[in-house]
C-alpha cells in the first residue's frame, strides 16, 4: 500500500469514528481530519469534500457488512436453502454492525440533503434491488415462488423489510433481530408453493 492509499484509508477510518460518535451532522471536516491525523486538504486532495469522504466512508461500510449476503445471492443452489443462508449471514454481519445502525439510519434520512451521499446509498440499494430481483425471477422461473410475486415488487419489500428491521433494533437495544428475521424466513418460505 503506498502512502495515498494509506492517506485514504486513514481518512476513512477517522471519518466512520466521528460520525459514530458525533452524528453526520456534528461531524466537520476539522474533526475528521485530527481523527485521522491528516492534514485539512487532505480530505479535498483525496475526495473533494467532506461529503463525499463519508459517503465513501459510510458506503464502504455498508458494503462490507453486506458483502456475506451478497456472496450467498450470487451462488446457486437451493432456493429454501439460499434464502436461508441469505438471512444467516444478514443475522450475523447485524450483529457486527449492530452499534453502526444509528449512523446508517441517520445517513438514510440526510442521503436527500447530501447529493454525494444520496447518490452512493441510492447506487448500493439500486444494486441490491436488483440482485435480490434477479434472484426472485430465477426462483419463480423453478416454480419455488408463486405466479402473483412481482420480484421488484418483492424486492423492494425485502430492502423495506431490512430497513425496518434495523430501525426495530437500532431503537431497541434489546430487540431480538435474529427471532424477527426467523419469522421473517418463515413467512417467505411459507409463500413457496
Amino acid at each position: 500500500m503506498n502512502e495515498i492509499d494509506t492517506t485514504r484509508e486513514r481518512l476513512l477510518a477517522g471519518a466512520l469514528t466521528c460520525v459514530r460518535s458525533k452524528g453526520l451532522t456534528a461531524t466537520t471536516s476539522r474533526d475528521i481530519a485530527a481523527a485521522s491525523g491528516v492534514n485539512l486538504a487532505g480530505i479535498t486532495y483525496h475526495f473533494g469534500s467532506k461529503d463525499a469522504l463519508i459517503a465513501e466512508a459510510l458506503l464502504s461500510a455498508v458494503r462490507r457488512w453486506l458483502a456475506p449476503a451478497r456472496a450467498v445471492l450470487a451462488a446457486g443452489g437451493d432456493a429454501a436453502t439460499r434464502a436461508t443462508a441469505t438471512v444467516a449471514a444478514l443475522t450475523a454481519s447485524l450483529d457486527e454492525a449492530r452499534e453502526w445502525l444509528p449512523v446508517y439510519l441517520e445517513a438514510l434520512v440526510h442521503a436527500r440533503h447530501h447529493d454525494a451521499l444520496g447518490a452512493a446509498l441510492g447506487d448500493l440499494r439500486s444494486e441490491l434491488h436488483g440482485l435480490l430481483a434477479a434472484d426472485i425471477e430465477q426462483f419463480q422461473a423453478r416454480g419455488a415462488l408463486p405466479a402473483w410475486v412481482q420480484p421488484p415488487v418483492m424486492a423492494s419489500l425485502l430492502v423495506a423489510m431490512a430497513d425496518g428491521i434495523a430501525v426495530h433494533v437500532a431503537l431497541d437495544p434489546h430487540a431480538d433481530h435474529r427471532a424477527v428475521t426467523a419469522h421473517a424466513l418463515q413467512l417467505l418460505l411459507a409463500a413457496a408453493p
